[in-house]
């Protein structure tokens, strides 16, 4: 838990800024009192080091990191110093393969992390990470903005849940596969819905995948490789059915920064542990069956 009056905003710091979330998140934070999001404050970022391969951080993060000095964050010369300058800090680096080596360099400082939608690529990066928040003191938080939106909240209700039907963008990037790259957000927005308990993962058609509950529930994910903005899905039980639609942009943002600076306060995570894990291997199951062609079984 970060000590100190609610009225008092967090400082929290940019690790990567090579995604449209960066400035984003500072616009949305703004001095903490009177934006958008009250609470919390970007105070200092670190522009990231973007890998070759991978366009969409080779390509774009000069220019954001320009944005981010435009909205008046300072660079600094390492994770580490931002950290010195602030109370919490948020991975949003694109590039999901910097992820685990980026969350157990900052773990070790004790401080709340959050990690940008691909919390890992493998179980055992996952693994290793959360062992080290745990040694270390360090408040693990992670998670998809669309599952704290109001209209997948709202659809959730209290109500059981039967089964998700799930539509979405399903595009790729290069060393971000099958569900890696933008799939992710429908994986979490399933876990989220059903809690747990995943068992099978069915990608090896392009036609969608499949997930099945230990008891009988199931989830269905869908889309087109071409983005778009917007994520529909159909939540059934016995009271019936419920839809949502979620558009992305910065509006959808909020509800997760809200998850941020609430359980920073309190000192508990924005998503169970558990729902973690449990993403990062189905998402890593997606991969296995797509490459075999065969439905995998989640180890239990």
């Amino acid at each position: 838990m970060i000590p100190g009056s609610p009225a008092a905003p967090l400082r929290f710091g940019l690790i990567g800024v090579d995604s449209p979330h960066a400035p984003s998140f500072i616009r949305l934070f703004g001095d903490g009192v009177t934006g958008t999001v009250p609470g919390g404050t970007i105070t200092a970022a670190w522009k990231g080091e973007a890998a070759a391969d991978f366009p969409l951080g080779r390509d774009r993060i000069d220019s954001f990191a320009q944005e981010v000095t435009t909205l008046g964050v300072s660079l600094r010369a390492s994770p580490e110093e931002v950290a010195e300058h602030c109370d919490a800090l948020l991975v949003v680096a694109s590039d999901a393969r910097t992820h685990a080596g980026y969350f157990t360099r900052l773990a070790s400082l004790g401080k709340p992390v959050y990690v940008d939608t691909r919390f890992a690529l493998t179980t055992r990066d996952a693994r290793h990470m959360l062992s080290c928040a745990s040694a270390s003191g360090c408040l693990p938080l992670a998670g998809s903005p669309k599952r704290f939106t109001s209209e997948f909240r709202d659809a959730v209700g209290s109500g059981r849940i039967d089964r998700v039907d799930l539509t979405g963008p399903l595009p790729t990037q290069p060393g971000h596969p099958v569900l890696d790259w933008y799939g992710v957000h429908l994986v979490d927005l399933a876990v989220a819905a059903l809690g747990p308990g995943c068992v099978g993962v069915d990608a090896s058609s392009t036609e969608g995948t499949t997930l099945t509950w230990s008891d009988g529930r199931i989830a269905t994910l869908g889309g087109d490789e071409e983005w778009s903005p917007l994520t529909t899905g159909r939540l059934s039980g016995p009271a019936g059915d419920r839809h949502f639609t979620i558009e992305a942009g910065p509006p959808m943002l909020s509800g997760l920064l809200t998850s941020i600076v609430d359980a920073c306060r309190r000192g508990v995570p924005n998503v169970p542990l558990a729902e973690v894990s449990e993403i990062v291997a189905i998402v890593e199951a997606a991969r296995r069956s797509r490459a075999a062609g065969v439905p995998v079984t989640l180890p239990g």
